[in-house]
This record gives C-alpha cells, structure tokens and sequence, in this order.
C-alpha cells in the first residue's frame, strides 16, 4: 500500500523537495528563503532521505508502511499476552490499530504525523506501565522516544513532561545514572539548534525568540510571519477570522469543513467527557496525568494552530482508553482491528476525491488504486506531473511546476525549485525575492530587497 502514489498534499509542497535537498545538497544555509516550507526539515525527513537509495530508485518512500508493520507486530504481541496478564494497558496499546482507516492515509509518504501517531501511543504505554515502578533502562527508554517526537515534530515538545515526571518521582532510583542521559539530551539539542540555523538563521524557529545571531542567510520576519499566519488559518479553513472573540472562533473551529469539523467536534466530545468516565472506569493516575497534558498540549495547539494533525494521537489515546473501558476482551480489540483493516483498504481499490472530504479544495487529489504490480515497482512519488518551467528573477535560476500547480506546490521538480506564483506573490506583497548567497546552489540561499 505504501508503493502507490501518495495523495497527501503536504507531500508535494515540502515532503519531496526536503528530501530531494538532504539527498543532492545536504543541509543548505537559509533554505527557508527559497520556500518557507523547507525550513522544517523533520528528522523522519533526514531519515527517509537515509533510506530513499535515489542511486537505485526514483520512487522508494516506504519508511511509513515499514513502520507500520513493525509497530503493528507489536500491538498484536501485547494483544496476545493480555490473555495471561490481563493488564489494561496491553489492551490499549493493542487497541490502536482501530484507527487504522484513519492512520492508512499517511502510509504512501515521508509524512511524519503517522510515526508521531504511533510512537506517541507507544511512550504512553511505557509510560502507563512504568509510573509506579521503572528502572534506569526503561527510563531512558521513554526519554529515547521523546526525543526522538520532539525531532521529529516540535509541537510535541509538551511530552518532555512524561520523563520528567517519572524522573522526579523515582529520583532516588534514577539520580546515580543521570550523566548519560544529560548528555545526551544536550547534544541532540545542539544538533536541532544547529539545523534551525543553518536552515533559517534562528535557533528556536518558527520562533524568533533569541534572535542572536547576525547572518547573511537568515529568513526575514515577514516570510515567517507569513508561514505563521497560514498554518494558523488552515485550521479554520482559512476563513476570515479577524475581530472574532475566542467563543467565535471556537464555533469556526467546530464547523469547519466536513472531514475537519467532523474530527475537532469527535476531539472535543472526548475531551470533555474523558474525565468523568476516568472516574467511574479507571481513576488510574498515570491515565489522568497523560489527560492533562493532553489539554495542555491542546491549549498550546489553540494558540498556534489547532489542526487535527497536530493533536490528533490525543484523540486516539483517549478514544482507545475509552474503547478498552468498555470491551475488556481481546478477541472483540481484534474484531474491531479487522473491521478497520477492511476499512483502510477502500482508499486503495477505489477512488476517493479528498478535495470532497477534507480542507484540500485548491487540488483534484484522488487516492491510488492498488495495482498487483505495486508489489514489485512502486508508483512514482508524486501526484503531480513532473512537467516544469525555467524563470528567472534577479539573475536567480530556478525551475517551477506548471500554471495548473496550487501555490504552495513544488512535487518531483527538478532543484532548484519553487513554484512561480509563491515567488510573484511574495515579490508583490512583501518585495522580497530568494537569490543565491554564491553562484554555487550548495552555499544556500538569501533573501533580497527588490523594491
């Protein structure tokens, strides 16, 4: 499933061309001026981009359906010992390929929302299994796996608090072995300041705080701004939202558009009831613990941008506990986890049109048919064609998908690449143009008045 064409449409504004750069260039200076979208660079891009093999095949992308695999190996391992152990969180981790119609979307490209998925589900398994009694392997463990989150997707920076809870409350156990993980976690630090720099010019971007550093490639407020304002927007389907009170905003929120409004109304029902049914259901306190960071984390979303992507492994986690709540056997988890598998294969043998079902109304993305031959050769990895235009703007040479390309898109474009219409808008609105900072493209890029 993972080897038909991808129809997520972050796969063609950024995901390919991320990967395309890490592969010919490497890390490049100030990126995020050629395309805003490039400066975020996820660690599952740089290990997709470890696992493409582009010396061998054009089209290997399939680290998410790998992944799945493994990660459902796992649930079916925890599902088959609950039937000796009987402990409720094998059940709940076993219980997470319920939402496989849902996740199977983010199988066929590098997106790394569906290892945040699962690897969030996995870190409060281990950490519902361990808060009352852990040792120093399992420890470092989970702090292993939230870093490895938080690389991947900044905005589940909130998860830090899961080792450090554990951490404060088996300090005695775990303060005579911290060197390793201090360490450690300071030196993967570094390496994600030093990739926002060299990308952007900022240590904490999208944020601006710390604004230290003086270089000729770093990325102009207004682009940042601008990538700010966008990803708030999206998640209200870009709807006018100026001089709404937070009430207002809310009831755009929920009403968003079909598949959207269907998801944050679900989010919201759990939300609220998830507390009351804790109560009369569990009353386990690492379960309320991870609930409350769950609002936190949600509250943080709110103010940046409430997306569904972005809190969406909440929902699971609390739909599931719920799900398990309720059917304490195996045997009905694995009866609702082949009904879903069924489910999750209607994407691929009919078509289904997102634009219909989701906030993608710009595009005609369709899902792939599965093919018997995808078995051997994969489908190419992008749904756009690999048509391109030349321009040039202030002496800079780049290449630009066709004039039926949506603005943000670049797909399988040959570097450099941006697409036409984002360059002339941002030109108008805020006068600025991407140039070379040398004449070799390696050197990366700037940005340039051009008033």
């Amino acid at each position: 499933m993972s080897s038909v064409t991808p129809s997520i449409f972050d796969n063609e504004s950024y995901y390919l061309q991320t990967i395309k750069w890490l592969n010919e260039y490497g890390f490049v200076k100030g990126l995020g001026n050629l395309h805003i979208f490039f400066a975020q660079t996820s660690s599952w891009h740089i290990l997709q981009a470890a696992f493409t093999f582009p010396f061998l095949e054009t089209n290997f992308n399939d680290l998410n359906g790998f992944f799945l695999i493994i990660f459902s190996f796992f649930c079916f391992q925890q599902l088959h010992q609950f039937k000796t152990t009987k402990k409720i969180h094998q059940l709940y981790i076993g219980s997470v390929l319920v939402g496989l119609p849902f996740i199977i979307f983010f199988i066929n490209a590098p997106s790394p929302d569906l290892p945040v998925f699962l690897i969030s589900q996995l870190l409060f398994y281990l950490f519902i299994k361990h808060f009352n009694k852990i040792d120093y392997s399992n420890f470092i463990l989970i702090l292993l796996l939230t870093i490895f989150l938080c690389v991947i997707k900044i905005t589940t920076c909130v998860l830090i608090l899961l080792p450090l809870i554990l951490f404060v409350k088996h300090y005695k156990i775990l303060k005579s072995n911290l060197v390793k993980p201090i360490v450690f976690s300071l030196f993967v630090v570094g390496l994600f300041l030093m990739k926002n720099v060299i990308l952007t010019g900022y240590l904490l971007y999208p944020l601006q705080i710390l604004d230290v550093l003086d270089v000729d490639w770093k990325v102009p407020t207004a682009l940042i701004q601008l990538f700010k304002v966008g990803t708030y927007s999206a998640a209200f389907d870009y709807q006018e939202l100026a001089n709404l009170s937070t009430y207002q905003l809310f009831i755009a929120w929920i009403t968003s558009f079909k598949f959207n409004g269907i998801i944050n109304i679900i989010f919201t029902t759990l939300l609220v009831s998830f507390p009351f049914l804790w109560y009369f259901k569990s009353k386990e306190k690492s379960v309320f613990i991870l609930y409350i960071i769950g609002v936190l984390h949600f509250v943080l979303a709110w103010v940046f941008s409430p997306q569904y992507r972005f809190f969406f492994f909440y929902m699971l986690f609390f739909a599931m506990q719920i799900c398990v709540w309720f059917f304490r056997k195996e045997k009905t988890i694995v009866f609702f986890t082949a009904v879903s598998l069924l489910l999750s294969l209607v994407p691929f043998l009919t078509e289904l049109k997102l634009s219909n079902y989701t906030t993608i109304k710009k595009t005609n993305t369709k899902t792939s048919l599965l093919k018997f031959n995808n078995i051997l050769q994969p489908n190419v990895n992008s749904s756009m064609s690999a048509d391109f235009e030349q321009h040039i703007e202030n002496g800079f040479h780049y290449n630009s998908p066709t004039k039926e390309s949506y603005f943000w898109t670049v797909g399988i474009v040959p570097l450099p690449a941006v697409n036409f219409k984002q360059i002339s808008f941002i030109k108008k609105h805020y006068k600025i143009i991407p140039s070379l900072r040398t004449e070799y493209i390696g050197d990366g890029f700037k940005s340039v008045n051009c008033e």
